[in-house]
């Protein structure tokens, strides 16, 4: 029996039609820009720690052996306000897109301080350093008990904006002490060392495009255009059967659809899909062992190519990508050394009073090289993201970078004063160009060496967590100072 058009059977017509839409954009997600939260994540992993000299009990050198440790802080900007106007040196590679970052000092593992023996062995430090969980044991065997930010993260977007893989984890080979990749309790992640590899399993099926959107951006567009279009229809068929006040109601419907084609229209801005180069990639057995003697420098960029074009062909929304601990051989290197951690703790020795106190000058020339091409990488991540169109922006304006280490000064094993760099807004959320220091001991004056702290890596991924749109007010176990996210970045 067909319903009488009365003002009831109308108005639930009308319900129907407007939850449509919505359901619509649930089920298939949003290809245009984000809207006020990040749509994906990179977490940017350098092996080995930083170049400074915060130890693991909040000094700025050896307690036991004044003089002995190396001099530099070159993490540290050059200056300590609030706008972050001059990077370190180590970050010098990153002037380009210092505005695109978020600088933040002052902030602990204290999930690895609290288990790890003597406050920073390798595998804990490893292990807390993106999880922030309990673990099995404090020493090198550690394995954690909870999932990695990258991973916490994956899972969500996978129930939310389903892709061809929930992650894509990458690795430049090294001497390494543990892996800080974890889906869940117990459970390591390994990533692919090699871009031959990575590019046959991630690019297998996908078809190239010269310009605009992807074969299926344009099927996902066509089919909910077809839809808007369905519902304007009866909506401007209801119209002459209503009064004023329902006619007001209906208008704003449309002007509510009109508003999701214009949406639709700016996938015309969105990146072409293609396919990254990796002719004659080196293969890598393990530990560095490229084949043709190392080729580090061509496996690094590589991969960079590989993961962004995942995200422009639509492939994931997260990304992982390690450095080991290695040695930079191809750039000028006059400290000659076994290995990337024999670099790190070289540093405890190179001081005025310590025993390879004439070496200074060669192991801080190696270092800041080593580290330089490490933040090179990242810069091209940052850049590529940037250049990649996407809405009324870019993709980096509607991602998260994180750039850390399992320790701050890599020779002592410290988990104290972690390297914490962020890049990109969040969907508009966060506001970059900014450097935050926690430690409220140096408030007063920057330059002494105290050090006092009440924020920590839960803090740092909470805030992740909240750019993505959610309500989490904690990650990670209870080796925290406080809850929360970081105030700075809500």
């Amino acid at each position: 029996m067909r319903r009488s058009p009365t003002r009831r059977n109308f108005l639930r017509s009308a319900a129907g039609l407007c939850v449509a839409l919505p359901m619509l954009e649930m089920t298939h997600g949003k290809l245009w820009a984000a809207e006020g939260k990040a749509k994906r994540l990179v977490v940017f992993f350098s092996h080995g720690g930083t170049i400074t000299r915060r130890s693991r009990t909040g000094t700025l050198d050896d307690q036991y052996a004044p003089g002995a440790w190396h001099p530099y802080d070159l993490w540290k900007p050059g200056d300590e306000g609030v706008n972050l106007t001059t990077l370190g040196e180590e970050m010098a590679p990153l002037d380009a897109v210092k505005g695109d970052l978020i600088l933040l000092r002052g902030v602990d593992d204290s999930a690895g301080s609290a288990q790890g023996d003597y406050g920073g062995k390798h595998g804990c430090s490893n292990v807390t350093s993106l999880t922030c969980a309990d673990t099995t044991d404090g020493g090198d065997d550690a394995e954690a008990l909870g999932p990695s930010i990258d991973q916490f993260v994956a899972q969500r977007l996978a129930e939310e904006s389903p892709t061809p893989f929930s992650s894509i984890d990458l690795m430049v080979d090294g001497h390494n002490y543990g892996e800080p990749l974890y889906r869940a309790s117990g459970e390591r992640i390994s990533s692919e060392r090699n871009p031959g590899p990575a590019f046959d399993r991630l690019f297998k099926d996908v078809t190239e495009t010269d310009s605009g959107p992807t074969p299926e951006q344009l099927r996902i567009r066509a089919y909910k255009q077809s839809v808007l279009d369905g519902v304007l229809e009866q909506l401007n068929a209801m119209r002459a059967r209503v009064g004023k006040a329902d006619a007001y109601r209906l208008e704003a419907h449309a002007d509510h659809i009109r508003a999701l084609e214009k949406q639709l229209e700016a996938l015309d801005n969105l990146a072409s899909c293609t396919k990254p180069d990796v002719t004659n990639a080196p293969f890598s057995e393990g530990y560095g062992n490229y084949d043709d003697g190392g080729m580090q420098d061509i496996v690094g960029p590589m991969h960079v190519d590989i993961l962004l074009a995942a995200f422009r062909c639509g492939l994931s929304n997260v990304a992982t990508y390690q450095i080991g601990d290695l040695l930079t051989d191809w750039l000028p290197s006059p400290y000659n050394t076994d290995l990337g951690h024999s670099l790190g703790h070289a540093g405890l020795a190179v001081g005025q009073d310590g025993a390879e106190s004439d070496r200074l000058q060669d192991w801080r020339a190696t270092i800041v090289a080593n580290r330089n091409w490490r933040m090179d990488l990242f810069g091209k991540v940052i850049q590529g993201l940037k250049d990649t169109p996407e809405g009324d922006g870019n993709m980096l304006d509607n991602s998260i970078l994180l750039f850390t280490s399992e320790f701050s000064c890599g020779g002592d094993h410290s988990p104290i004063d972690m390297p914490c760099l962020l890049a990109g807004r969040a969907g508009g959320k966060w506001t970059t160009g900014k450097h935050y220091n926690f430690n409220k001991a140096a408030k007063s004056d920057p330059s002494q060496f105290d050090y006092d702290t009440d924020t920590s890596l839960h803090n740092v991924y909470t805030s992740i967590l909240h750019g993505f749109g959610w309500d989490d007010a904690h990650f990670g176990n209870d080796n925290c100072y406080k809850q929360g996210p970081v105030s700075e970045l809500g």
